[in-house]
């Protein structure tokens, strides 16, 4: 006999590898559940009007399906032999939705405000014994569906096994879920929660671990309802998904206790170093500033940075490359500030909608790019203006277009949803044809044309370049690229690891990302530490009579993204996570974001240096 309920668990995280998405075990997909043009280039949010009347329909929509381990590899939900209606129908979804894998499609269930279903028979389905092994093998895996009620997100697991204790090791039981019991709250006309079969028993399970010919399974769900007037509607949404997370949100002291201590080691570190900068330069400043000028040759070997001047604003190697990074690194900044300003004001729990604004914040920012870029490539002197302006608008989206179309290709084999739409592939590329290209041209012409304007009314730097570069000595232990690579990306990085811990749990797990305010502070202590740390290690290497700052200072971004892809390693090993696909997207998405991490940062750090280097050269007296 079947074991009793309280002997049901979820079935554990390790299970099969999909390493072949045409076995007889990976989801087939249904002719009816391909999209059309149409269903793909839904852009606009989701407004819908939460308000209903008496009797009017709920809509339920099915979403998709996952290994719990594995969160992106999703499939849709009638790609396995769930009952269906006879014509799939796509609903709505916002740009974001698809983009991030959501495929909502009418389902069986009708639902009606405020009215009562008794249980009832949906379907009665007839099952081969490879469509039940194939759920059998999606028990194993933890898989998870996911259902909308309205706007309302809910995630079940397939089924659950039993094990029993006086039968032998490997065999347990398979259970289906086969009946939903929803339970939706209304206040006033508003659906304001949902819930379906949070506590399994005997009767939402039918057992699958035998398969005998003509095996049929009755699918059936029951409505009920229940006033909730103290979840206000604006909340709701919110409350759903926290409600959904696993284990709540019981660590959120333990997360502002972390940030906290974080923020206050971010502050002694910066005042440290600040006080250290202050102190020195002050000095050396007031010593030359005293000094007259028939004086100054006799005391210039004191210090080395004072040695420079001629050398200090020479032209990096590769300054095409180097400006277009450190416009693309503007611009991503720009991006990331926008993003999290609109998180503050909590605009991020409607589905879809982080990645909305990423795609809507990288378009409009993206002139930000272009004029840095072009301003910082005319001030050193560039010629090929137009190159360096098309190399700004490709050096984020080049390396992102390569990883994306490896990963898209991998996620057609596969069958799964994390493969874009080709309606929305036509649609990014137009996008970025006609709104990011265009403004990082106009971007590009406006700060050019100011470069030349500045340039004529004063110089573009404090100092003149000698035609001849200044040899450059042997330096010191401290003053070694390696050592400056370790201090630039460890210190600053110290300041954001215990927010990508709960970052990275949003991104590649169940929980909703929501201390936007917490995420704010932490970009800011990123930036601020990695510039300043950047400054202290330049004057080093000034007073080392080494004039390569330029490409030193941008380094920094690259070490930090280094001690990213560390963490994202050491984060991978943590999880259950396996499989070509799910791996090869973790990887590859964490390397981009490294290398987002490194335009970001170098573009920071650059500036930094770059404001701190006018600052001391513009208040000595060279000649």
């Amino acid at each position: 006999s079947p074991a009793p309920p309280a002997a049901l668990h979820p079935c554990g995280p390790s299970g099969w590898r999909a390493t072949d998405a045409h076995s007889s075990m990976a989801p087939r997909a249904r002719a009816s559940s391909r999209w059309g043009p149409a269903a793909a280039l839904l852009l606009a949010a989701a407004t819908v009007d939460g308000a209903y009347e008496e009797d009017q329909e709920v809509l339920v929509s099915m979403n998709k399906v996952w290994p719990y381990a594995n969160p992106t590899e999703t499939y849709r939900y009638y790609d396995f032999p769930f009952c269906q209606p006879s014509v799939v129908m796509p609903h709505f979804m916002t740009l974001g939705q698809v983009l991030r894998g959501d495929r909502l499609v009418n389902s069986l269930y009708k639902m009606h405000f405020k009215r009562k279903v008794p249980r009832t028979v949906v379907c009665n389905g007839e099952f081969t014994k490879e469509q039940i092994d194939q759920f059998k093998t999606a028990i194993d895996q933890t898989y998870m569906f996911e259902l909308f009620v309205g706007e309302l997100p809910i995630d079940r697991p397939f089924g659950v096994k039993s094990a029993l204790e006086h039968e032998a090791a490997g065999s347990e039981r398979y259970f289906l879920v086969n009946y939903l019991d929803f339970i939706i709250g209304y206040n006033d006309q508003d659906v304001v929660s949902a819930n379906v079969t949070r506590d399994l028993n005997l009767e939402h399970l039918v057992d699958i671990t035998e398969w005998k010919p003509g095996m049929t399974i009755q699918f059936s769900y029951s409505v009920d309802w229940a006033n909730l007037p103290h979840i206000p509607p604006s909340q709701a949404l919110e409350l759903q998904l926290k409600s959904t997370m696993p284990h709540g949100h019981q660590n959120m002291d333990i997360h502002w206790l972390a940030i906290i201590n974080s923020f206050v080691l971010m502050l002694l570190i910066l005042s440290l170093f600040l006080l250290i900068i202050v102190r020195v330069v002050r000095s050396d400043l007031s010593r030359y500033l005293q000094i007259p000028d028939e004086e100054l040759n006799a005391v210039e070997e004191e210090t080395g940075w004072k040695l420079l001047h001629a050398d200090v604003f020479r032209s990096p190697k590769h300054r095409l490359a180097f400006c277009s990074a450190v416009g693309a690194g503007a611009q991503l900044v720009s991006m990331v500030v926008m993003i999290v300003l609109v998180g503050c004001i909590g605009a991020f729990y409607q589905r879809g909608a982080v990645v909305s604004a990423g795609v809507v914040s990288y378009m409009v920012t993206a002139a930000v790019g272009g004029y840095a870029s072009a301003q910082l490539y005319q001030k050193l002197g560039g010629e090929k203006w137009a190159w360096n302006i098309f190399v700004t608008a490709l050096m984020f989206v080049g390396p992102a277009f390569l990883i994306w179309a490896f990963l898209n290709t991998v996620a057609i084999f596969y069958g799964s949803t994390a493969a874009f739409p080709f309606p929305t592939i036509l649609l990014i590329f137009a996008m970025w044809a006609c709104v990011t290209f265009p403004l990082t041209v106009l971007g590009g012409i406006v700060g050019r044309h100011r470069a030349v304007k500045q340039a004529q009314v004063d110089n573009a730097f404090p100092c003149k370049t000698n035609k001849l570069a200044r040899e450059i000595p042997a330096c010191r232990w401290y003053q070694s690229p390696a050592t400056q690579m370790f201090a630039t990306g460890f210190l600053p990085f110290s300041a954001i690891y215990i927010e990508l811990h709960y970052i990275f749990n949003s991104v590649w797990g169940p929980r909703v990302y929501s201390l936007y305010g917490i995420l704010l502070l932490a970009f800011a202590m990123l930036l601020l530490v990695a510039g300043t740390v950047t400054v202290l290690f330049t004057y080093f290497h000034l007073n080392a009579e080494d004039h390569r700052w330029m490409w030193r200072s941008f380094s920094s971004g690259i070490a930090v993204a280094v001690f990213f892809y560390a963490y994202c390693i050491y984060f991978f090993l943590q999880t259950g996570m396996n499989g070509l696909l799910q791996c090869a997207f973790f990887f590859l998405y964490s390397l981009l974001v490294a290398h987002a991490l490194t335009l970001m940062l170098g573009s920071v750090s650059f500036y930094a240096t770059y404001l701190f280097v006018i600052y001391i050269y513009s208040r000595i007296k060279a000649e």
